[in-house]
């Protein structure tokens, strides 16, 4: 329990230096003054009462404000703590050879296997949240797409066809065919359905032993995976807001 404890303890140091929220921090998290429960109560009471019947309306909310969410800081809250801990810098680890080549070494420590694990999570939690945006939006505007075939980036071409000038609306479209599309989903793919983040960037090391230009890139974009993964994060917040928001235009 004492390393549970203090475990969290650390964790909760990171949320606050790193300024890490989601929707179920009701204290940090508001909508005109309200937290994110309230917000859609108050907003979407009356689509609820139509469609909730069988509770998945409620499901999805809780799904989204008290379990996605919370997932998405606990693994970013992570990987900033294993980036503090030490992880493997590829341009500081080296030999030379008799030949005076430099040949660039990686001896994985265990904070960076633990670092990739979380990044690799973090990705997907992401593509989960908006997914349930997705459900959440589809359920709502009773669009009329299989249930096997609700995935964000349709719902949002179905919505689409309805016209909709929506400041809302424009804004989950602009984010859906930008972040969504060039880094988030196009990443969580290649986890998903090639390779594991930390298998990635083994196997461009490898590739590039005696290749400092190459390895300075490389180190380069493993550098910016946390801060991109934050940002991602606060596109959570603005976008459970303009989903919310279009839902209630509607009703």
């Amino acid at each position: 329990m004492e390393f549970i404890e203090e475990y969290q303890q650390k964790l909760n140091d990171i949320y606050q230096k790193e300024k890490l929220i989601c929707l179920s921090d009701w204290d940090l998290v508001k909508f005109n003054d309200k937290n994110a429960l309230q917000f859609i109560s108050d907003n979407c009471s009356a689509v609820r009462n139509k469609v909730n019947s069988e509770g998945i309306f409620d499901t999805i909310v809780d799904d989204l404000i008290s379990s996605i969410s919370q997932d998405i800081k606990f693994s970013l809250g992570n990987i900033y703590l294993y980036k503090e801990l030490g992880i493997n810098n590829f341009l500081n680890e080296h030999t030379t050879t008799p030949q005076g080549e430099t040949i660039f070494t990686y001896q994985q420590t265990l904070g960076d296997r633990r670092f990739f694990f979380y990044v690799s999570v973090c990705f997907e939690k992401l593509y989960n949240f908006w997914d349930r945006i997705g459900d959440l939006l589809s359920l709502s505007l009773d669009l009329k797409i299989e249930p096997k075939e609700i995935y964000f980036p349709k719902v949002i071409k179905e919505i689409e066809k309805m016209n909709s000038q929506s400041v809302n609306f424009k804004f989950l479209k602009k984010f859906s065919e930008s972040e969504y599309q060039d880094i988030l989903n196009r990443i969580r793919k290649l986890i998903v359905h090639y390779r594991q983040k930390d298998t990635y960037f083994r196997f461009e090391w490898l590739k590039n032993l005696g290749n400092k230009e190459a390895i300075t890139k490389l180190q380069e974009e493993k550098d910016k995976l946390p801060n991109l993964l934050k940002s991602q994060m606060s596109l959570t917040i603005k976008g459970f807001e303009s989903a919310v928001l279009l839902i209630h235009e509607k009703y």
